[in-house]
């Protein structure tokens, strides 16, 4: 059973992304969490200085695919006097390395949550069922790879019943951290322990890890 990793969305399609990123091109700033504005001029400089570019060479690379721009422009852009087109605005993106323009741009990044729980009293089945994407901000670390919920008792106090964890795919755990399992086709939410999955709530007892049971890591909880 595989994990699928959130897909790398193209920066130059698909239509809901594209429209999040013309909000961005056609207002000065962003609503953060907190009410807090991010001046779009001021990431636009960050992330060109970022790839160690000058004005002049931004230009140039821009007119290399064929956007013919000052670098007076470009200061117009930086300083919130004017705001680039659409096309510029991916085109700078590309050029600049951004992987995430959400995330760059708003803070924020998209993550698939998955609906099956994940089962932290006694076992549950993770399929690779239905899923949504889910927005995350930068509280949530940058190794996590997906989201799930979780259903019980047994991970308490730290992990409470349906809250959201997550989860950074890796196939190995150190004894003593807490990751998703797969034991004998049943999923849960524990701690490694030696020859046996640990639960929190000391009203379970651990789960013992027979010589010829089958057991997988999905991933390390990170969040």
């Amino acid at each position: 059973m595989h994990r699928r990793r959130a897909e790398t969305v193209s920066l130059l399609h698909s239509a809901q992304i594209l429209r999040f990123h013309l909000r961005i091109a056609q207002n000065l700033c962003i609503i953060k969490n907190g009410g807090e504005k991010m001046d779009l001029g001021k990431k636009l400089i960050e992330v060109r200085e970022a790839a160690d570019l000058s004005r002049a060479q931004l230009a140039e690379l821009l007119g290399q695919r064929g956007i013919d721009v000052k670098t007076y422009t470009i200061g117009k852009w930086e300083t919130g006097a004017s705001n680039p087109t659409v096309e510029t605005f991916l085109a700078i993106c590309d050029i600049c390395r951004v992987m995430d323009i959400r995330e760059t741009f708003a803070g924020k990044r998209l993550m698939p949550l998955y609906d099956v729980p994940v089962s932290a009293g006694v076992g549950n089945y993770l399929d690779d069922g239905e899923h949504e994407m889910i927005e995350v901000d930068s509280t949530v670390p940058n190794t996590a790879d997906y989201a799930l919920r979780i259903s019980g008792d047994s991970m308490m106090p730290r992990f409470v019943d349906q809250q959201i964890i997550f989860v950074h795919e890796q196939a190995v755990l150190d004894e003593g951290e807490i990751g998703i399992f797969c034991l004998n086709d049943e999923v849960y939410l524990k701690k490694l322990g030696r020859g046996c999955l640990i639960s929190l709530n000391r009203q379970y007892e651990p789960i013992p890890i027979g010589e010829y049971d089958d057991l997988k890591v999905f991933g390390k909880v990170v969040g």
